[in-house]
Formats: structure tokens, sequence, C-alpha cells
């Protein structure tokens, strides 16, 4: 009895070990987020580009595109802000966004939404975004482009930053299923914003979508509320070291890793059009 206890209670320790590395590793706050920065010695001869978003920006659960970016020697000139935290929605980038203005930065792209849409759902999505959050409405669609447009005016007032938006990807790969259909019309909103007001504006979901639409996913699971497909991907990532294409592909998808989050091939696609924007903004 005693050595069974004794087995059990290692198990217990390994278990927590476990769960509290992968949480510290997934939740970790990037180094280079604003904050920080501003306490920062930035040099003054390279211009301020701040990615201003969610886990897809955060990149500790995804695709890390803005360090993919900040690795290319084509970009040096430039210093890369990660303004993302896991599970934000547009709600929360209003509550700090007094510290991206603080920057002075020369670009801002903003890459927000599928919290929003994911809390939308339904009351189970609704309650974890709540929880976490306090939020002050359930999310609607409405809700989303009030605080989007909002967000936008302020950047355009209190910034003199070329601003960029960033349409979202899809949620889910399955083309008949509610939460891909969605991810759509919320991104017709952000391009529709982009529009308007004169932004600049990247296309993702549009290039995403339509790729998978070709390809005619329609046997492929959808996006269900529940985030044990998430957590998965997150343990053989940091667990077994297994990179977010091999999670992808083990799947059966062609661009999310979990129905939620990007691999490296759909970064790669951002990081390319980021790029050219950087690029062309400097001829």
């Amino acid at each position: 009895m005693k050595k069974v206890l004794i087995i059990a209670g290692i198990l217990i320790l390994l278990i927590g070990a476990v769960y509290g590395y992968v949480y510290y590793k997934a939740s970790k706050v990037p180094t280079n987020n604003a904050q920080a920065m501003l306490k920062a010695a930035l040099p003054h001869d390279k211009k301020i580009v701040v990615f201003f978003g969610d886990s897809l920006t955060h990149a500790t659960v995804s695709f890390d595109y803005v360090g993919y970016l900040d690795n290319d020697p084509d970009l040096q000139n430039y210093v890369f802000v990660n303004e993302g935290i896991n599970s934000r929605l547009v709600y929360n980038l209003l509550q700090v966004v007094d510290s991206v203005i603080a920057l002075k930065p020369q670009y801002v792209f903003v890459w927000i939404g599928t919290n929003d849409l994911k809390g939308s759902l339904n009351d189970k999505e609704y309650q974890r975004y709540n929880d976490l959050w306090n939020l002050p409405q359930k999310p609607t669609k409405e809700w989303f482009e009030q605080n989007y447009r909002q967000l936008v005016s302020i950047l355009k007032t209190k910034t003199n930053a070329k601003i960029v938006l960033i349409s979202l990807p899809p949620l889910g790969e399955n083309i008949d299923s509610l939460p891909f259909k969605l991810s759509m019309d919320y991104s017709a909103i952000i391009r529709d914003i982009a529009k308007k007001e004169k932004l600049g504006y990247i296309g993702l979901n549009e290039i995403l979508t339509r790729d998978l639409i070709r390809e005619g996913k329609r046997d492929i699971a959808p996006y269900t509320t529940g985030l044990w497909f998430m957590y998965s991907a997150i343990l053989q990532h940091y667990l077994f070291g297994r990179d977010w294409d091999a999670i992808s592909d083990s799947r059966g998808l062609t661009y999310m890793t979990d129905n939620i989050h990007i691999n490296g091939k759909a970064g790669r696609i951002l990081a390319a059009a980021i790029k050219e924007i950087l690029v062309s903004y400097n001829k």
C-alpha cells in the first residue's frame, strides 16, 4: 500500500510539473511587448512596427510570424513589437492601446477578432471569456464592429502610424460549417472598415478560405466548442517538439493546427504580405 501511495505521489508530481511547464511556455508574455519596449533604449535609426492582437500574434500556441519577420535579413531596419496576448477580444485592445500610442510607431498591424467571434457562438464560449476578462456584455457581431471602429479611430487620431488591418483566419476548415462562414463575415467587417478609413489591408481570410473552398473540405471535423483539440496541439508542440506544420498534417488540416491557430504555411503567407507592405512603403 505504501509503495502504491509513493508511486501515485510521484505521478501527481510529474503531471503537475508537466502542466506547469506547458502552461508557462504557452502563456509567457512576449519579451518585446509594448510595455517592455517602452522601458528599453530603442535605436533611433530604426522604424517601430507594432503587431497588435491576440494569441495569433502572441504566438506561443501558434506560428510565430513576428519572430519570423524579425529574423528576415531584409527587415533589420525595423524594431518589431509583439503586443499580442492570448484570448484577447477587441475590447481588450482598447484597454491597452495607450501603450501602443506611447511607442510612437511608424506602423501598426491589427489582427484581432477570432475571440470576439468565438465568444458570440454560445453561452459556454461567452462564459470562458467573461471569466477571463469580466466583459461588459456578451460578444456580438455588432459589438465587435463598434469596438473595432473605436480602436481604429483612436489609432488614427493619436498616432502618425501607417495602420494595416488583417482579416481573420478561418475558424476551422470545414467550409460548410457556421464558424467557417462567420469568420468570413467578421473579416468582411474588417475589410469594410479598412476601405472606409483608407487603411492598409491584408485579406488573409480571403486567401486561406479561397484555397480551402477550392480543396472542397467538407468531410473534415468543423470547429466545435471545447479546448482539448487546442490543448493536445500545445502538448504535442512543447512536450514532443512537433512543429505546427507537422501537427496540422497529422490532423488533415491545411492552414490551422487546432481549428483556431495557424501553422507555418499560413504564417509565412501572412509574413510575406506584411513584408511586401513594409518594403513598398519605403521605396
